[in-house]
């Protein structure tokens, strides 16, 4: 049986050391962190560190922080609240986006538009990886949602240039789920920042909301329990948040490994280009995650590529993690004006901490031969 190589980090990384130990003590204790007896209350220090933990590695405090079960459900509450904040208001919300975005935060923002609640503009994005500003009126925008890094290319937002263009009284969305391990603490002045457990080492099934600022007129979309200070109701996942805690408690060290995959990923993406000459990698002249390439391999059937590249036993990307399976082409990859063929053909590399050039002989080795055998045909 061929081995089994992990290169699909920006889908999920393995389970952090400290998570797994975090886990493991967690699961020693039974009750409820909402429970007002002594377990209860040992379980509610549990949770209340482990928020602390989170917040401090997005840069915010701990009061600010909601605990959800993973990026997609934060997407989904910040629309929600959205839509809660035109009710409100009794008129459309001015949003400006990008069609970057993950399926969990564009669904729910085009059921938005439809249901008359939203009004969107998208900052067009290139295929050279640039970001035109000048097509939008960020200047009237009530709301800007914008993920920080594509997870289907690793191209990072220029974080800077929206803040300096966005009016002062305007909620910043800012999907943090890739970037949140990789990049550098979220800006200040993001509102709103939408982060996942499992992109950064902790177990599936936990993530975290940063509310503040302006994002604190939002209307909660979510009534019951008064759990999470009401915004986030239903019993916590603690075993889970603790797990998340205490990979944050080590962010910055974390930050760091996955900076130095830089260098590997650039080797990586020459030695696949010198051997597919009719590939090309995007964005690769653009500030993107140091962990991320994205091939696009033109003429190359798109199911006879995945199909080839799983039986030898390389684990790579397709497209959004949550969407890998649907038949029909990316639609970010389609908005940077890749053909429907491309959009299909286009492989992700994404390294996990842990990655050498040794131990990616053999993979790249495998996407080699697989890429030439189908570009020959």
């Amino acid at each position: 049986m061929k081995p089994t190589y992990y290169l699909d980090a920006n889908a999920s990384v393995p389970l952090h050391p400290l998570a797994s130990n975090a886990l493991v003590d967690a699961l020693a204790l039974t009750g409820n962190p909402s429970s007002p007896h002594l377990m209860g209350r040992k379980l509610r220090r549990r949770l209340d560190e482990a928020r602390q933990q989170v917040a401090s590695a997005l840069g915010g405090g701990e009061k600010e922080l909601v605990f959800t079960s993973g990026a997609s459900e934060g997407n989904r509450w910040a629309v929600a609240a959205v839509r809660g904040l035109a009710a409100k208001m009794k008129r459309k919300i001015r949003v400006v986006s990008t069609s970057l975005e993950h399926p969990s935060m564009a669904k729910p923002l085009a059921e938005a538009v439809s249901s008359g609640a939203v009004e969107l503009s998208l900052i067009p994005i290139c295929r050279q990886g640039q970001w035109d500003l000048s097509a939008v009126d960020l200047a009237k925008a009530d709301v800007l949602i914008t993920t920080a890094a594509h997870n289907e290319t690793g191209l990072l937002a220029p974080l800077e240039a929206l803040e300096k263009a966005l009016p002062e009284d305007a909620i910043w969305v800012l999907d943090a789920a890739q970037s949140f391990a990789r990049q550098a603490i979220p800006p200040r002045r993001a509102d709103l920042v939408v982060v996942s457990g499992h992109k950064v080492g902790a177990p599936s099934g936990c993530g975290a909301l940063l509310i503040r600022n302006r994002a604190r007129a939002l209307p909660p979309p979510l009534s019951g329990g008064g759990q999470e200070a009401g915004l986030r109701p239903g019993t916590e996942a603690w075993v889970l948040h603790a797990a998340f805690g205490a990979v944050c408690g080590v962010i910055n060290d974390i930050r760091e490994e996955n900076q130095k995959l830089g260098v590997l990923r650039d080797e990586l993406e020459r030695d696949l280009l010198a051997a597919w000459p009719a590939a090309q990698a995007l964005f690769v002249d653009c500030p993107r995650l140091p962990n991320t390439s994205a091939l696009v391999l033109p003429g190359v059937n798109g199911e006879a590529l995945r199909m080839a590249i799983d039986a030898s036993g390389v684990c790579v990307g397709f497209g959004a993690a949550c969407s890998a399976l649907a038949p029909e082409p990316s639609a970010a990859l389609l908005s940077l004006g890749l053909s429907p063929q491309e959009a299909r053909a286009t492989v992700r590399v994404s390294l996990p901490i842990g990655a050498t050039l040794e131990g990616l002989q053999a993979p790249v080795s495998d996407l080699k031969k697989v890429g030439q055998r189908l570009l020959q045909k």
